[in-house]
């Protein structure tokens, strides 16, 4: 038994009209493509008038042209060879069946001239340059020179028999052209206006880019000035130590350390600066292996906060032990755990930041909850998308958090922020199990 193919017209009128008229083809293909279909549809009807009105020559040659046209829209259908439909439409149809449609449906008595005006028009449209111009004005010299020949010669010209005749052709032709031109210059300022309006929003995009830079680069700037100002404080200091008679190992150790931090700081900055690029270019990779987080997070925060606890805060850790290991990117995981502690600590004195661990049957949910300053609700909105500063003072170069959501969601998990201004932060992330692993 054979199935029952049944076909959706809506369907098929939305696949003509995304084929043909889609606004991401050429501007000349979809005015070609209107060109071919109005072609088609006009010569079919001029065919019918004609034979109504017993023109039987100009009736053949407007089927021919109805055949033509049909064609030439199949061909670059199949083909999307549009500059040859466009060299043959101005060639077969403008210049040869056009003067033929003038000596056989009454010459400059009847409504062929109005065609002549639509073929001008559409030659500027679709060609281009120096050869828009020229082949235009070959055409114009064209009619011009045909209707001095049926005036000359009017029994080159089939007539129409009756004013009927010739009003009725004169009605349909005009009917149809404007009706063509109409529909082009409606088109050509529709696609005007639209690529306006695109064109404004670019340069409003680009003015944001721009603005958004020299912010960026600033803030860059300054981010990496302030440690390099230290290391230049520090190391001059141990210098003029070494210079004395009885240096203060302690002092020098104490500046060294620093050093070291103010390096570190620099180097985050700039692993942070080439994530961004990767992440822009899609290039962030990840080394996938088991991990167990509970463990994973007590070590980096534990020797992160001990390190770099400046604020005198309480350091709060709240994992589950019992959770399986998941499948992740170590390197990367502790990356996002570090920005958020660095965060945390750089906005919260003398309270606490506590580091949670939870489990569910999908996944592993990891917590960085402070009572420091908080931040607004606008901030918020904005604060994983990059170049975001709460205090150009303190928050840093402001891609912490777009490159740890970029890392969290290249896992398949999630990112979250819950914050009042004044109250205390909490960013959340979500790691999914991923395949299964062994304890």
């Amino acid at each position: 038994m054979k199935k029952l193919v049944t076909v959706n017209p809506r369907k098929k009128i939305k696949e003509m009209r995304m084929r043909f008229f889609d606004r991401e083809l050429d501007f000349r293909v979809r005015l070609f493509n209107v060109l071919a279909i109005a072609g088609t549809a006009i010569s079919l009807a001029a065919t019918v008038v004609n034979l109504i009105t017993s023109m039987w020559v100009s009736a053949a040659v407007s089927g021919l042209l109805a055949v033509l046209s049909f064609a030439l829209t199949y061909f670059t259908y199949k083909t999307g060879k549009y500059q040859t439909g466009y060299i043959i439409t101005i060639i077969a149809i403008f210049m040869v069946f056009f003067p033929m449609l003038f000596f056989t449906s009454g010459g400059y008595k009847g409504g062929t001239p109005a065609l002549f005006i639509f073929a001008v028009l559409f030659t500027t449209l679709m060609l281009e340059g120096k050869w828009a111009i020229l082949v235009s004005f070959a055409e114009i010299a064209e009619y011009v020179i045909i209707a001095v020949i049926a005036y000359k010669n009017p029994t080159l010209v089939t007539w129409f028999a009756t004013e009927w005749e010739m009003l009725a052709d004169i009605i349909f032709t005009t009917i149809a052209v404007c009706i063509a031109c109409g529909t082009v210059i409606f088109f050509h300022l529709r696609e005007y206006e639209a690529q306006r309006i695109k064109l404004s929003e670019q340069n409003e995009q680009l003015k944001h880019y721009s603005e958004a830079k020299s912010v960026f680069l600033t803030t860059v700037a300054h981010e990496i000035k302030n440690p390099l100002n230290a290391i230049n404080l520090y190391a001059h200091d141990t210098v003029e130590l070494l210079d004395e008679k009885d240096p203060d190992i302690n002092t020098m150790r104490a500046n060294q350390n620093t050093i070291e931090k103010m390096v570190l700081r620099i180097d985050r900055i700039v692993v942070e600066l080439m994530d961004t690029v990767a992440i822009e270019q899609g290039r962030l990779s990840l080394d996938l292996a088991p991990v167990r987080l509970s463990h994973l997070l007590r070590e980096t925060t534990e020797i992160y906060f001990n390190k770099n606890n400046t604020g005198e805060n309480r350091l709060i850790l709240k994992l589950d032990e019992k959770l399986p290991p998941i499948v992740a990117d170590s390197a990367r995981i502790i990356q996002v755990v570090t920005n958020l502690l660095s965060n945390s600590m750089q906005h919260t004195k003398n309270g606490f930041i506590m580091i949670t661990l939870k489990g569910n049957s999908k996944s592993q949910i990891v917590s960085v909850t402070d009572n420091g300053e908080g931040m607004s609700e606008e901030i918020k909105s904005k604060v994983f998308g990059g170049y975001i500063s709460v205090n150009k003072e303190k928050w840093r170069h402001g891609i912490g958090l777009f490159v740890s959501r970029q890392i969290i969601e290249a896992h398949e998990g999630k990112v979250w922020i819950e914050s009042e201004l004044g109250k205390g932060t909490t960013v959340s992330f979500s790691l999914p199990y991923g395949e299964k692993t062994d304890e």
